[in-house]
């Protein structure tokens, strides 16, 4: 019983390693398909999700014909009169099926489920 518990923990370790080096096909970059409320609340989920912040602003921008998204920075405080907080760009990218933001500062990507994306046009 212990072995295979053990068979079964190795193979999913196993597992995850394989699905972490799928990132690694080629990705092009894509508009999305739509940018309608429910596509966008999916978008602003993942991104308030990778720059660790509840609530975010995303930049202005057509997000349907746009190729990247950019965060910006918190609104100052009440007691602030400037701040070193940058934008967070992220890059929208297709490997054909589906549709990642790529963080152009650290290169991590995020999967956008169930929203839609095409390559963009050259």
């Amino acid at each position: 019983m212990i072995r295979q518990t053990l068979a079964l923990a190795l193979a999913g370790i196993a597992g995850l390693f394989v699905s972490a080096c799928q990132t690694g096909t080629t990705m092009t970059p894509a508009t999305l398909e739509s940018a309608d409320d429910a596509d966008m609340a999916v978008v602003k989920a993942v991104l308030s999700e990778a720059v660790g912040r509840a609530t975010i602003e995303l930049g202005a921008a057509d997000y349907s014909t746009a190729t990247s998204v950019t965060v910006l920075p918190p609104p100052l405080g009440p007691n602030e009169t400037s701040s070193p907080a940058m934008p967070a760009v992220f890059d929208i990218v297709t490997n054909g099926e589906d549709c990642f933001l790529v963080s152009q500062s650290t290169g991590q990507s995020y999967a956008l489920d169930g929203v839609g994306c095409v390559a963009a046009e050259s």
